[in-house]
């Protein structure tokens, strides 16, 4: 096998498709701690309206990355055809569903005078938390789903992209919090975030370890495992700076600083939760990049199939290896 063949990545989905898979997960993130924090009433007001300003508008936003990664933006409307057997299919559904969900909650607690306990809210913001999940899940489940890339190719990818987005959609607010803040009652709010982000943060870190290290079980997948550890953006910017500094950071906002300004307060929380959102976002960076195609064993060969070369001429066909 030529060493330079060897490794060969996939090269079709980057940056664009990236911020997708980012701005999904925020907003479905952001809701359904929104909503979460809409049962516990006037107590958690702030986070509660910041987050559900942040999930219809995020994931809308991302889905104009997603057409503009298209070949052919135009065709976007077939994208939920055949549900029965695409996934892009049913993620259209999904998605559509939970933004018709998120911007009804949006407009009934913003613009009316609906009580915020109603059945109807109360009914409206569990199917909001439902479609959202499902929401966050499909960007995993789209990778999953791409059976050429074994590192995709893992029922754990969804897991972890749930749990990464309930992180991020949590920084955001956070830091929503911090440029709308209402002064001193803001800093329980605080608290109340820095400890449920400190959760989700330890859980993410146990689920990103446990895909790891099944992947690396896996021959097909080990290369790609192998290269992701390599990769400065994961190792410090997204497991050091990404999680290990906000969780810090996240701590020390819900236990030492109870008696600290205001300003204090909001230089942590605003630093933490932004270190957290670009770590999400090279999480999902990482995996895209180090997507590597499968290698095919026959007869002591390997062989691979190679990406394609983007300025490959018309009629001129892919040469094997010397």
């Amino acid at each position: 096998m030529d060493p330079k063949v060897n490794g060969q990545l996939q090269n079709e989905w980057g940056g664009l498709i990236a911020l997708y898979l980012f701005l999904g997960g925020v907003g479905g993130g952001a809701y359904t701690i929104a909503a979460i924090n809409s049962f516990l009433g006037k107590s958690m007001e702030l986070s509660t309206t910041i987050g559900l300003w942040i999930g219809f508008p995020a994931l809308f936003i991302g889905c104009l990355f997603l057409l503009a990664d298209l070949g052919n933006p135009g065709k976007f409307f077939l994208a939920g055809l055949k549900p029965g057997t695409s996934w892009i299919a049913r993620g259209t559904g999904i998605i559509s569903l939970f933004m018709v969900f998120s911007f009804i909650h949006l407009v009934l607690h913003q613009f009316t005078e609906v009580s915020k306990t109603s059945v109807g809210m109360n009914t409206i913001a569990v199917l909001g938390i439902i479609f959202a999940v499902f929401t966050i899940a499909y960007t995993g489940l789209l990778l999953s789903a791409s059976k050429g890339i074994p590192f995709w190719r893992s029922g754990i990818v969804p897991v972890v992209f749930v749990i990464s987005g309930l992180v991020t959609g949590h920084f955001l607010t956070i830091i929503g919090m911090v440029i709308f803040n209402e002064g001193a009652k803001t800093v329980s709010q605080f608290s109340t975030m820095a400890l449920e982000a400190s959760v989700v943060v330890v859980v993410e870190v146990l689920a990103i370890l446990f895909f790891l290290n099944a992947a690396y079980k896996q021959p097909d997948s080990r290369e790609s495992v192998e290269r992701i550890m390599q990769k400065t953006i994961f190792i410090v910017g997204y497991f050091i700076l990404g999680l290990g500094v906000p969780l810090v950071l996240m701590l020390i906002l819900r236990y030492a600083l109870n008696e600290s300004g205001l300003n204090t307060v909001l230089a942590v929380a605003f630093i933490g939760a932004l270190l957290g959102l670009i770590g999400g976002f090279l999480l999902r960076l990482a995996i895209l990049v180090c997507g590597a195609l499968p290698t095919l064993n026959m007869g002591g060969f390997q062989f691979r199939r190679i990406a394609k070369p983007k300025d490959l001429k018309p009629g001129i066909g892919l040469m094997p290896p010397k």
